[in-house]
């Protein structure tokens, strides 16, 4: 990620700094003391004028410029930044650092001196105008990390904003606003904004609906559901003969005379029923097969941290049990081959996935129990885990490792 940086009560404690230093002069020079110790500027911590205001920052600022350290491990979070592969813009309104002047040029050299000295990492600076919106636009800047209330309130309309906390940005609060308080905090904030930008996608059959044998399978299902309407079938047979009829061709609505996909089923085990009778003992057979919830409540919890999707081979007819399982209404996507009229691991399919979440292979996982439709996804570019249902442990490690946790 493109990741900005405020200097003035981000990389420094300014607000403390003013009520110090502020204190003192005012103090000294006027007698006064603190007003309001949320105020954001000296005019308004003593409630003086413009004037009383140049006056101390003609005394303190290069002083403040020169000396004042950074906060605690900012330089240890900056250079993590870097090494995670960000590129870090430091992007500052220091006064006078936006004039074409001598002492422009000077204050310029000060700042780039302060974050040598100090140990900031960073790729560019850029001395900006105190409104940083277009700045944060033209450079393509993901997350800003300021402290001034107009930069946060302007700049999250369009990017997250990480706001350092501070008793004048208090009221700065929205969706794409987050508060930190420390510079390990914002190294948090980062990565749960990074994770919001990333996907984790589930196989259904395998993965959350059981396969296994032993359990109440789908293919225990299939058998009970032929043979109920043929009892002669051999059930050795069945499984492998009932997934060679496409499922794509299951249609979106049944009990239709030129159903495709019953009508193949039906000449296969010479059934003896028709579609209705088929599709309503289908359901209830259906609805039998084991699932793993501890694995459908793990795939909730991960809603805060990252996106979640549903991407599976299965006709109309599972919608409805996939649906009473999971909650499709949690997911954040799901992506079903009949809905798709194509299924893995032909490659379409992985590219519809990509062209609606607008996600970059590198920040996607797909957890499958099919090795064949792993490779495909391998291929693309995709992070991805083969596991099944009964592999919680796997699955928790590999998105934990993904979500970098």
């Amino acid at each position: 990620m493109n990741i900005g940086i405020d200097i003035d009560g981000v990389l420094t404690d300014i607000e403390q700094w003013q009520l110090d230093y502020g204190s003192k002069f005012i103090s000294e020079q006027y007698h006064k003391g603190i007003i309001n110790n949320e105020g954001y500027n000296i005019e308004d911590i003593f409630d003086v004028d413009e004037t009383i205001d140049d006056e101390f920052w003609k005394k303190y600022l290069y002083d403040y410029a020169k000396s004042e350290p950074t906060r605690k491990f900012a330089n240890e979070v900056t250079k993590k930044l870097k090494e995670d592969g960000n590129k870090v813009f430091i992007i500052t309104a220091r006064f006078l650092t936006d004039r074409d002047t001598d002492e422009g040029q000077e204050m310029r050299q000060i700042v780039r001196n302060w974050l040598k000295e100090n140990e900031i990492y960073y790729d560019e600076i850029i001395f900006s105008p105190e409104d940083k919106l277009e700045i944060c636009l033209n450079n393509n800047i993901d997350v800003m990390i300021d402290d001034k209330v107009e930069n946060i309130n302007e700049i999250s309309k369009h990017i997250p904003v990480i706001c350092f906390n501070a008793g004048y940005n208090k009221e700065c609060k929205g969706e794409n606003i987050y508060r930190a308080y420390s510079w390990y905090d914002i190294y948090s904030k980062i990565k749960e904004i990074e994770n919001k930008n990333k996907i984790v996608i589930f196989d259904w059959g395998g993965v959350i609906e059981s396969h296994k044998e032993g359990e109440y399978s789908i293919d225990k299902a299939i058998i009970n559901l032929i043979k109920h309407f043929n009892s002669k079938e051999d059930e050795k047979t069945i499984v492998e003969r009932y997934h060679a009829q496409s499922v794509e061709d299951i249609t979106y609505h049944i009990y239709l005379e030129n159903d495709k996909w019953f009508e193949k089923i039906k000449k296969e085990f010479n059934l003896e029923c028709n579609s209705e009778e088929f599709y309503n003992y289908y359901i209830k057979e259906f609805d039998k097969i084991d699932y793993y919830k501890d694995v459908v409540e793990f795939a909730h919890s991960l809603k805060d941290r990252c996106k979640i999707a549903i991407l599976s081979n299965l006709g109309s007819l599972d919608k409805q049990r996939l649906d009473k399982q999971v909650n499709l209404k949690q997911f954040d996507y799901v992506w079903l081959s009949f809905e798709l009229n194509c299924r893995k691991p032909k490659e379409k399919i992985y590219e519809v996935v990509e062209k609606d979440c607008k996600i970059e292979p590198k920040n996607i996982l797909f957890i499958d129990d099919s090795k064949e439709n792993i490779e495909v996804a391998n291929k693309r570019g995709w992070n991805t885990c083969l596991a099944t249902g009964h592999e919680l442990d796997k699955i928790k490690n590999s998105i934990n490792e993904f979500l970098n946790i």
